[in-house]
């Protein structure tokens, strides 16, 4: 429009025009304008040439802007300062500091603003410390707020919060950004009290007004500490400071009450947003998940879809371990056929995903197909499918995998891996391998080992039955991992029915979590299978008059879409007359293939005959018993157990794949059994 009017612009005008392209971030229109003013001879025009320079940095041609500055007629301090920040900006900081010190020796007087950029972008400490040295003999620190910030966050930035305080607490003044940088440092290093402990003298002190940022740092500080009631304040306080509404705010706060446990108050918040974003979405889909609600998770999908939002990768990963945990595979099936649609099937975060479903969805060769067809493979990939095969007994398979991966993709391996591979020999009784990498996780990996490997390894050597050695283990390990890894070796004396170690274990853990019933049922099993019914009844009663019941046992098997669960001695299943008749002619062909029940951990001193009735009824019996029912012959049935599978009952479906012909997927609470001809794959190993 000016140029039509053939009215020049002045020495006002073009810098505003520069400002306006860098905020646009338009190369394009700034080169023009840029020839404009040549043609128009404003090159020794110094704030024309300031604000074309500072255009090219902020739009990112580098050496656009370094031709402008070696050709300006003249250079005041701002032109200084503003190609040393446009060095900065593109991480390329000694040339930034050898401008600073050509820029010194001249003569020209450096000032914060030659600073404040230089600090933020020091990528060592020893860089950071003479940039505090040069700005503290120039008495320039204390008197000026962003560079005493930039000083502050470079501390902070280095983990030092110490040394960011004393600065922070020797400035005269301090604006919103000072708070928050140093707020947000002591929730970065973990100290969330003293964070807390200066957001409320800031507030006290009422001299700045809080900011959305400022809240972001303090809710990751409640996510940090899990602290509802100190979660439920600073909901309040964003409520009173007027940020509901905001969607980065409404979803760090839905994820604060999920981190600390109130999926409740999690739904609350997602309710009381009327414009969701897909973001919120999935955090709530994610929280349901994590907590242990996955019906409520795919309910919450179910509804997204039916809205004008399209789920991201991120949705359809949490969406997918909701059916994992459900062992839905009629479902997860259909989210695959979605994400196919949808253009997402190479997303990596996805088949990731589809791996571990199919895995937990008993159908490892589905895993192994999209596993497969993953053409580049992260550590999260290969990882996935090393743990398929550890939860489905397939030691070897894991550790042929886990070295495929060594040689085709060498990579830095972490604490998961090592976990999955630890499993994966403890399921399947590999104990010098397992021996073997956990040595080599902490010798040639430098990797500490955390509570899920202890757990692996006392759970690997209780199974082998190498009791002093795990008891070595256990007192060799740090204090605080001991207490969680007595569990797997009380269940290793049920497995070798040794009672005098399992009573010192069972006290260990009943004087460490007296509320755990797990220990008491554990400990009741092993006497039940000595026969010392007695010690077994006293045991029970102990856990009665604590107030104490045991988690019921359930079953579930999936008919065309369909779950139907089963408790044991159930009948409130509208087949359930058919059920247990077609269990009673089940049993009868077992018993003729040879089957005899193993009526030892029976919780009651009774004669044979009324164990084995007691037996029959078992969750995990009826839902087979629905399956042969509801399918076709030859049709795989798969279990979801949320207890681990009994002897007797691991016997009885053995002894069901040989006489019905079917292939039974069991997922008990512990692992995998595939029966198939009358063997299970842990070749009875569990």
């Amino acid at each position: 429009m000016l140029r039509d009017t053939h009215v020049h612009g002045n020495s006002f005008t073009f810098p505003l025009l520069f400002k306006a392209c860098a905020s646009l971030n338009s190369l394009h229109d700034g080169r023009k304008l840029h020839a404009h003013v040549l043609q128009l001879g404003f090159q020794p025009d110094i704030f024309v040439q300031t604000s074309l320079l500072d255009m090219y940095s902020k739009c990112s041609d580098l050496a656009s802007a370094r031709n402008v500055f070696d050709e300006m007629v003249m250079r005041n301090v701002v032109c200084w300062n503003t190609m040393i920040s446009a060095y900065c900006r593109c991480f390329r900081v000694m040339e930034a500091m050898n401008l600073l010190k050509e820029m010194w020796v001249i003569g020209f007087e450096l000032n914060a603003s030659t600073f404040v950029s230089v600090i933020a972008a020091c990528t060592n400490l020893r860089l950071g410390l003479s940039m505090h040295c040069c700005v503290f003999k120039l008495g320039l620190l204390h008197c000026e707020i962003p560079l005493a910030n930039s000083v502050v966050n470079m501390y902070v930035k280095f983990g030092l919060i110490d040394d960011a305080r004393s600065i922070f607490d020797t400035v005269d003044e301090r604006s919103i950004l000072s708070w928050t940088t140093i707020i947000g440092g002591y929730v970065s290093v973990g100290n969330v009290g003293e964070a807390f402990n200066l957001f409320n003298r800031m507030r006290q002190m009422g001299c700045v007004s809080q900011d959305m940022v400022l809240f972001v740092k303090i809710i990751s500080g409640c996510v940090k500490s899990g602290n509802l009631l100190l979660a439920s304040s600073v909901h309040s306080l964003v409520l009173k400071s007027g940020f509901h509404g905001e969607a980065s705010i409404d979803n760090l706060v839905l994820n604060m009450y999920s981190k600390c446990g109130d999926i409740v108050s999690a739904r609350q918040v997602f309710e009381m947003v009327d414009e969701k974003c897909i973001f919120l979405w999935t955090s709530m889909i994610a929280a349901n998940t994590q907590h242990g609600y996955p019906a409520e998770a795919l309910d919450l999908f179910k509804s997204l879809l039916r809205t004008d939002l399209k789920p991201n990768e991120a949705t359809i990963a949490s969406i997918l371990s909701a059916c994992a945990d459900l062992g839905s595979l009629s479902i997860g099936n259909e989210i695959e056929h979605y994400v196919k649609l949808n253009g997402l099937a190479s997303n990596q975060q996805v088949q990731t995903s589809l791996i571990h479903m199919y895995c937990k969805c008993g159908r490892i060769d589905r895993a192994e197909e999209v596993f497969a067809g993953v053409l580049h493979k992260d550590l999260a990939v290969w990882s996935s499918m090393i743990n398929g095969y550890a939860i489905h007994g397939m030691g070897n398979e894991a550790l042929k995998l886990f070295h495929r991966m060594q040689i085709t993709k060498p990579c830095s391996l972490d604490h998961v891996v090592f976990t999955s591979i630890l499993l994966a020999c403890s399921h399947s009784g590999l104990l010098e391998d397992g021996l073997k990498y956990f040595k080599s996780m902490k010798d040639d990996y430098r990797i500490e080992p955390g509570i899920e490997h202890y757990t692996c390894l006392v759970d690997l050597l209780g199974r082998a039955g190498h009791f002093d050695l795990a008891l070595k283990t256990i007192q060799e390990m740090p204090l605080q991992v001991q207490a969680q890894v007595w569990a797997p070796l009380l269940s290793s004396c049920r497995k070798h029915r040794n009672i005098e170690l399992g009573e010192y274990v069972a006290k260990k853990l009943l004087d460490l979590n007296p509320g755990n019933t797990s220990s008491y049922v554990l400990m009741a099993n092993i006497y039940t299978s000595a026969g010392k019914w007695k010690e077994a009844a006293k045991t029970r009663s102990m856990m009665r008059n604590k107030g104490l019941v045991k988690e019921p046992g359930w079953s579930q098997i999936e008919i065309n879409g369909s779950v139907h669960v089963f408790m044991a001695g159930d009948r409130s299943h509208h087949r359930s007359a058919s059920i247990y008749e077609k269990l009673n002619e089940l049993n009868t062909k077992l018993k003729e293939a040879g089957y005899v029940a193993e009526t030892d951990m029976v919780v009651h001193d009774l004669e044979n005959e009324e164990k084995e009735e007691s037996m029959k009824v078992h969750s995990e019996r009826l839902a087979v018993a629905w399956g042969l029912i509801g399918t076709e012959p030859g049709t795989t049935l798969t279990i979801i157990k949320n207890l681990q599978t009994c002897g007797d009952c691991h016997s009885f479906l053995k002894f069901t794949s040989k006489v019905t012909g079917r292939h039974l997927i069991v997922r008990d609470g512990q692992r995998f059994h595939h029966f198939q001809l009358g063997s299970c794959s842990c070749k009875d190993f569990w």
